[in-house]
């Protein structure tokens, strides 16, 4: 599957270290809008936890583009 771009931004995001409220206010969405965008990324990579998440896209380099 492949992830939106909003699930891509999200991701990255995560990666930086951020969290959902502060990601919410960073891309203008609530901070329900991106658990699920969050979470959605994460079924699509089969992450069992959110530190595999970010692992993940550490191993992509994705997460270090970005700066909050």
């Amino acid at each position: 599957m492949t992830r939106t771009s909003r699930e891509q931004e999200v991701m990255a995001l995560v990666a930086t270290g951020l969290m959902n409220k502060q990601i919410a206010a960073h891309i203008g969405l609530s901070e329900i809008t991106v658990k699920i965008h969050r979470g959605h990324a994460m079924k699509k990579m089969r992450a069992k936890s959110l530190a595999d998440l970010v692992k993940m896209a550490e191993a992509l380099g994705i997460g270090r583009e970005m700066s909050p």
